[in-house]
């Protein structure tokens, strides 16, 4: 799907079926800091506020970043790798940051969504260059490249994120066979409490 086509889908598509459960790929050490081993406060809210529009769009997020305290819990590697390959497996939908140069993680996590023929919206930052093995992702599975302001405003994020879930509902993305809440937390997903929901 050109990215043309893509974008126009997007617009005209119907917001995804609340309930799905959103895979949110970002790097992850390009934004830790030195001194201190966490997310820097600029990542975090950036990350935070995709986080959040997702949550308030009524989906179930899993993000290893907020997972693992932005770094100040962080998982060693024989446990992080598993944790974020289950919850790709039970994901509805990526909505992945490469970031700026790309993340080998992300990309990593966009193979494996590749190869399950996962949905992908991916946030390309203006002038940058990636690789054909993310830029043509599109010829092997669903995804939506959504040419991204880069100001991280909060009414970008917003529009992001409801282009990406305007593509999903038109390509009918529904909650899957693991979608039921009582499994979120073995899958390390979240969902905001029904009565934050309904206000």
């Amino acid at each position: 799907m050109t990215p043309d086509t893509a974008q126009e889908r997007a617009r005209g598509g119907a917001p995804a079926t609340p309930g799905l459960r959103v895979f949110l790929a970002a790097p992850f050490v390009q934004f830790i800091e030195a001194d201190n081993g966490v997310v820097s406060p600029l990542w975090r809210a950036r990350l935070s506020s995709l986080r959040d529009a997702l949550l308030d769009a009524g989906h179930a997020v899993f993000n290893a970043h907020h997972n693992e305290g932005w770094g100040e819990w962080g998982l060693p590697p024989q446990e992080c790798v598993p944790s974020d390959f289950r919850a790709l497996q039970c994901a509805d939908l990526v909505l992945a940051y490469p970031g700026t140069p790309a993340s080998s993680g992300v990309a990593l996590e966009l193979g494996w969504a590749s190869a399950m023929r996962k949905p992908v919206a991916l946030l390309l930052d203006p002038g940058t260059a990636y690789s054909p093995m993310i830029s043509a992702l599109g010829e092997v599975s669903p995804v939506l490249p959504l040419d991204f302001d880069g100001s991280w405003s909060e009414p970008s994020v917003r529009a992001a994120v409801a282009a990406a879930l305007g593509w999903a509902g038109a390509l009918g993305a529904r909650p899957g066979p693991w979608g039921a809440a009582d499994l979120d937390t073995a899958l390390a997903y979240h969902r905001r409490p029904q009565e934050a929901a309904a206000s």
